[in-house]
């Protein structure tokens, strides 16, 4: 069954970063990985597009690793594939060129589009909300479009979303990404509840004064085995609370200390989505971060699949 069928069933991702560029683009490349694509309860494998940035002057993203999409095409026999573009990195007529090979010539069914990194940022591309009405005319009937979701996110809006007072909550943000045509959002990494019941709230407010059904937000829970891995979430502006920070502590059983408090956070949201009675729709994404972190990625799975609503 097509993703887009089971964004209503507490559908199941699990995020792989792609391989280096200078590293084999060959079947060598899924070792390390053949339990996540056997593994039934894993609907799709959700493939980054990573970037490095560049500064001073004018902003250039260089890719470090392979495409998402190249990867893409290495696990579409064994696991349905999620692409994610970086939708501003090139031209419009760039970016709709590798859109519809990704979805007409490669086949894949599921495109997530991700917009600047810093809204200040000067790129040649369209923005999240163009790439979307772009795309929506020529999707197939089985595609689905997905988005970002950063639960505790405000910012400046600067034109795109169209707001008067110039504020953007994450909640306008998502409707206005579902009234483009986006079918899904995967969140940013979460560990702490209280933003994401706190999004959730808000955007269930917001679909009901507005008469529209809420997309699947895709709630984003990962391990943290070591220090370093620590230092290269919160580098990517992922938050980590102190007190989670001190109950990790560090040695040998901080990924496993991690696996405990990630899935108390989902049991959280989970727990507090039923208690508030909110009717939107889950889905959950498993994050692989760091090449050693497949084994504690795969219990964290193990104890949180149970709590899908």
């Amino acid at each position: 069954m097509a993703l887009k069928e089971k964004l209503r069933d507490g559908p199941v991702l699990y995020e792989i970063v792609p391989p280096r560029k200078d590293t084999s683009r060959y079947q060598s490349e899924l070792r390390g990985v053949e339990e996540v694509l056997h593994d039934p309860r894993i609907d799709a494998v959700n493939v980054p597009e990573l970037t490095k940035r560049e500064e001073g002057g004018r902003v250039r993203y260089s890719p470090v690793t392979i495409p998402p999409e190249e990867y893409a095409l290495m696990i579409k026999e064994y696991k349905e594939p999620v692409v994610n573009m970086i939708a501003p990195r090139l031209p419009m007529e760039a970016f709709l060129h590798r859109a519809r090979k990704v979805l007409d010539d490669y086949g894949f069914q599921n495109l997530v589009l991700v917009g600047k990194e810093k809204s200040g940022d000067v790129l040649p591309g369209p923005g999240v909300l163009e790439a979307l009405g772009a795309l929506r005319p020529v999707k197939g009937a089985g595609v689905a479009l997905g988005g970002i979701c950063i639960f505790d996110r405000r910012s400046v809006d600067t034109g795109e979303y169209g707001e008067e007072n110039g504020r953007l909550d994450e909640a306008r943000r998502v409707w206005a990404k579902a009234k483009a045509g986006c079918d899904f959002v995967t969140a940013q990494i979460a560990f702490d509840p209280g933003p994401a019941l706190d999004f959730l709230t808000s955007y269930k407010v917001l679909c009901d004064a507005k008469g529209t059904e809420p997309v699947t937000i895709f709630v984003s829970l990962a391990t943290i085995p070591s220090p370093s891995i620590l230092s290269l979430i919160e580098s990517l502006d992922v938050v980590v609370p102190p007190s989670m920070k001190r109950a990790l502590g560090g040695g040998a059983q901080m990924g496993r200390r991690s696996v405990e408090l990630s899935a108390e956070v989902f049991r959280e949201v989970v727990a507090g989505v039923e208690s508030r009675r909110l009717d939107v729709p889950l889905g959950l994404q498993v994050e692989q971060v760091g090449v050693n972190s497949g084994g504690l990625a795969l219990e964290l799975l193990d104890r949180v699949h149970p709590m899908l609503p």
